[in-house]
């Protein structure tokens, strides 16, 4: 059985993943005035996330970018919802919708960073395929 190389792309998303279900998968005791550093980590663990998730699309979905970007933030945002039930079962962890907003503009940076670098990547391509003047 082969396997198409390109879904390999995925593996540092997955591994990720497992990651931050083991983590919250933990009690965290917060301090009071901590609410601004819980929201940022949880906004930037998902920038990480939303990058790793438009690697393995946006490689394995060619000339399709629209579609790559709704998939890359449709799986981001539904993992950060399953991250937050997760942590409702979790004695000392909460369910929150604000950690899940914090996790979708996590997603959306993280994409934005992908796709400008892609593009960055594209042209600079193109550019070494077109004929010298």
């Amino acid at each position: 059985m082969k396997i198409d190389k390109k879904w390999l792309y995925f593996t540092p998303a997955l591994l990720y993943c497992g990651l931050i279900f083991f983590l919250s998968g933990h009690s965290l005791k917060l301090k009071f005035g901590m609410l601004f550093w819980d929201k940022g980590a949880h906004g930037l663990e998902f920038v990480v996330l939303g990058f790793l998730l438009a690697l393995g699309f946006f490689y394995n979905l060619p000339e399709q970018p629209f579609l790559r970007a709704y998939l890359t933030a449709m799986t981001g945002f539904f993992i950060g919802a399953v991250d937050e039930l997760h942590q409702s079962l979790v004695p000392g962890r909460q369910c929150d919708w604000k950690d899940w907003l914090a996790d979708i503009i996590g997603v959306i940076v993280g994409l934005a960073i992908f796709w400008l670098l892609y593009l960055k990547k594209e042209q600079r391509s193109a550019g070494d395929r077109s004929p010298a003047s």
